[in-house]
């Protein structure tokens, strides 16, 4: 073969690469009339997403309402309230006291996404409440855009890209974490399209610019702050880029070209992954070492730790879900067939992984003799192994991950990867529309309606068998011959909503494969057909979302009763005090809205002693502050109130007959019966003075702890290290006056009559620092989880502040890593030229 004739081959094959992604429009599936299908004007579909996403928020957005989130009335509200108050006052917080005896701030992720630019951002324009909806109603909306997009990028159509968007934008596995408020979820699944395009770019363009917008779309993604859904991203975006290195190097670009190119590849991810090390590097520290999360991971035994990862997996029923969604019910309310009807073996559900039926049935037909079958075969492979990795334990799939990629075992809820099966069948909706596109102006219609034909007549029997009752006879005896007397009752409640949704499904088959018939047979032009099939996408999608987007007032949920109203003045106007509310078992922060500190309260990664020492498990009651009460405990963390909350248990009385407990405040229904109660504690000073130290080995020391006879937190502390100062034993006279208590600081004037140590009960964390009149001193980790600080004899001014090397260095990595970002980015764009073109961006 001539050198001309070789270079021809290499340069189809090259071009077949490229393009697979794209080969150009028409490799993507277009017909031969593209140009006009091309006339459709770029801006209509970003238009169309902004305005379908107004509508579905529109309660929301034309109003003062606050959009609800379980997870941000559990925490969400009060970390971000926090967080917002302490930039307007005290600066960046970098410890937050209020929960749980407190936690780092940006190691802990108390503060979620506060760092993320987007949600950084809205706390400086609107009120906090409205800052926590509008982020989440600003991802849905570039979640469509986004695909638009990637889909673009690897040439696919106008017209399907809008559908991809469609079906991407209005997805329930996307829309319906708004109401369990997660956040961070939905901003990954957002992202995922961003991050798939910009690889695609660097991989196929070659310049500066992009690498550098790879790097900053990794920045984004951990910023978030949701580390596992970033995990799986990056983990698929990582194997997209090689497979993409493999295709240009067999389409000419040879080994080594393709081998650098992927190298580049590492160097600007893991750019873009210092320039989030500010939150990244400390947070994974954090979690490894000191997060209750170690209990069920790290430290936890091989049972222990399968059992926690493989949590909140997708089951058999949840998988016919993802297809016919009411077949398994929810638990999220909001309309009736989210109402007490869900039977699955998950503790409740809230949220919806379901993928679009219309959608599923486009990406059939991206099969159907299309070129780029490696593109299509890959998004296929990515979309199975997300599915069957989701399915946890039910797959060996889950289990492989598990025993051999590193921090898996870190994680739970497998379920959560079922985002990239949305992806990947989202950018197999576009390849879909294109192909039926072209099978239509070849006069194969009716092929397009042979393959819809047995889906459609699957859905059909199904809904027979709902109809008869044999369906769910079929399932319990096959699939959930265990059901508890509770699941049988939801799937009672769920059956005819089980029914009318394989009815549905079946018209909503039926129609579409009627729209093709259509078009195949002429009666119905392309435009035509993408106006109905994206209607029929809306629909589809639309019907699942409602239930999950719900608004309250945000004056019923943030307005003090009379009890906080009561405990709020207190605050005001005594020593720091903190309260004990068990309310809601214990997992209560509504109190620490109006700047009551508490003992108790719930955080997704609170510090693992401080959970020893109260005796909490996971999401249940702390045993050690509840009733009989511990003689020691509550009164060592400086708990003064208690929150009793008398309409989930009855009387306190009914447990207790302390007389040191005191009713102060009470909340009462119209009818006279209490809801809740407030009593006096007999809690210590927050800082003490003792002159005593108990020095034992780590793994006693909560015996001596909890042996309320032999020990008194009132005159001793527990050490696991002989502490630097002799101390005379006993009680020590002296004060401690609070002169300064901010988040990161705290100044004290401590007269001590002899040495002795200063307990404060704040969590101890590495990070803390002391100064006795300006020397630096070291802060004693007391009492399992509290500090102490050494104290001469006489007066003194104590400080400390939390300082952290590792968040110091991180911060160093970060501005670094993004100073090589832009600096790459600009000389990037100095350098531009005109794209490849072989360069999809070069087609555009």
């Amino acid at each position: 073969m001539s050198r001309a004739g070789r270079r021809s081959k290499a340069a189809g094959k090259r071009a077949d690469a490229v393009g697979g992604p794209g080969s150009g429009r028409r490799s993507a599936g277009s017909p031969s009339d593209a140009s006009a299908r091309e006339a459709l004007p770029a801006w209509v579909p970003h238009a169309l997403f902004a305005g379908i996403t107004v509508l579905l928020f529109r309660e929301f957005i034309f109003s003062d309402l606050m959009l609800v989130g379980q997870d941000t009335f559990s925490l969400g509200y009060v970390a971000r309230a926090f967080f917002a108050d302490a930039l307007r006052t005290t600066g960046f917080p970098l410890w937050n006291p209020q929960i749980l005896g407190g936690t780092p701030f940006l190691e802990s992720l108390a503060g979620g996404d506060s760092l993320y630019p987007p949600s950084l951002l809205l706390l400086f324009v609107t009120e906090t409440y409205r800052a926590l909806g509008w982020k989440l109603i600003l991802h849905v909306f570039l979640a469509g855009s986004f695909m638009y997009a990637w889909i673009r990028m690897i040439g696919g159509s106008r017209e399907g890209a809008l559908l991809a968007g469609l079906a991407y934008l209005l997805a329930p596995y996307l829309v319906s974490l708004v109401l369990p408020g997660h956040d961070g979820k939905l901003f990954v699944t957002a992202l995922t399209p961003l991050l798939f395009a910009a690889t695609e770019w660097m991989v196929s363009r070659r310049d500066f610019a992009s690498g550098a917008a790879l790097g900053a779309v990794v920045m984004l993604v951990i910023l978030t702050t949701h580390f596992q859904m970033a995990y799986f991203l990056f983990g698929a975006v990582g194997v997209y880029a090689g497979f993409r290195c493999v295709q240009l190097a067999r389409a000419g670009d040879g080994r080594s070209w393709a081998a650098r190119r992927f190298a580049i590849f590492l160097v600007f991810s893991l750019a873009g992954a210092g320039a989030a090390g500010v939150q990244l590097i400390p947070a994974v520290a954090y979690v490894t070492e000191h997060s209750r999360r170690t209990m069920t991971t790290t430290e936890s035994g091989e049972e222990l730790g399968v059992a926690y990862s493989s949590s909140w997996s997708l089951h058999p029923e949840e998988a016919v879900s993802l297809v016919v969604p009411e077949f398994v019910g929810n638990s999220g309310g909001g309309a009736e067939w989210t109402s007490g009807t869900y039977w699955g073996r998950n503790a409740f559900k809230t949220n919806h992984e379901y993928l679009g039926l219309v959608a599923l049935l486009l990406a059939t037909l991206s099969f159907m003799g299309a070129p780029r079958s490696g593109l299509r075969w890959f998004f296929v492979a990515l979309g199975a192994t997300a599915f069957l990795f989701a399915m946890g334990a039910h797959t060996p799939v889950w289990r492989l991950f598990y025993e051999v990629l590193p921090g898996i075992s870190l994680f739970r809820a497998p379920s959560m990867a079922i985002f990239l099966t949305g992806f990947s069948l989202a950018t197999l909706v576009a390849l879909g529309f294109d192909r039926g596109l072209v099978l239509v102006s070849e006069g194969k219609g009716s092929a397009i309606v042979r393959a819809l034909g047995l889906p459609t007549g699957l859905l059909l029997l199904g809904w027979v068998l709902a109809q008869t009752g044999a369906l769910t006879g079929l399932w319990l005896t096959f699939f959930s011959p265990d059901l508890t007397e509770a699941g049988a009752q939801a799937l009672e409640a769920a059956e005819p909503h089980m029914t009318r949704g394989f009815l549905v499904a079946t018209v909503l088959a039926a129609v579409t494969c009627a729209t093709w018939w259509a078009m195949g047979r002429g009666f119905l032009n392309a435009a035509g057909g993408l106006a109905l099939i994206g209607l029929l996408i809306v629909v589809d999608e639309w019907r699942v979302d409602q239930p999950f987007i719900q608004t309250v007032e945000f004056e019923s949920f943030a307005q003090p009763n009379g009890n906080l109203q009561f405990l709020a003045e207190r605050a005001a106007s005594e020593e720091p005090f903190r309260v004990l509310s068990l309310t809601r078992g214990g997992q209560d922060v509504t109190p620490g809205m109006h700047g009551l500190e508490l003992a108790g309260g719930h955080h997704p990664n609170d510090l693992a002693r401080y959970r020893q020492l109260i005796g909490m498990a996971g999401s249940g009651l702390p045993t050690h502050l509840t009733p009989p009460f511990h003689a020691n405990i509550p009164r060592m963390l400086n708990i003064r109130y208690l929150i009793w909350p008398d309409v989930e248990y009855g009387p306190l009385e009914q447990y207790t007959n302390s007389e040191a407990l005191t009713p102060v405040s009470r909340l009462e229904f119209s009818d006279g019966s209490t809801f809740s109660t407030v009593y006096s504690f007999p809690g210590l000073p927050r800082a003490r003075l003792v002159g005593e130290a108990i020095v034992v080995a780590e793994d006693q020391v909560m015996d001596v702890i909890l042996d309320e006879g032999a020990y008194d937190p009132a005159v001793q502390t527990v050490l696991t290290e002989p502490p630097p100062l002799e101390l005379g034993g006993g009680a020590v006279e002296g004060t401690v006056e609070w002169i300064e208590r901010e988040p990161d600081r705290l100044l004290l004037d401590v007269n001590a009559a002899a040495p002795a140590l200063l307990v404060i009960a704040d969590n101890w964390f590495p990070a803390w620092k002391a100064w006795v009149d300006g020397a630096q001193s070291e802060v004693l980790r007391a009492d399992h989880t509290l500090r102490a600080v050494p104290i001469p004899e006489g007066s003194h001014r104590v400080e400390l502040r939390y300082s952290s090397s590792l968040l110091s260095a991180s911060l160093v990595a970060s501005i670094l890593s993004a100073l090589f970002l832009a600096l790459v980015a600009g000389i990037g764009f100095a350098r531009r030229g005109a794209p490849p073109p072989d360069s999809p961006a070069g087609r555009e």
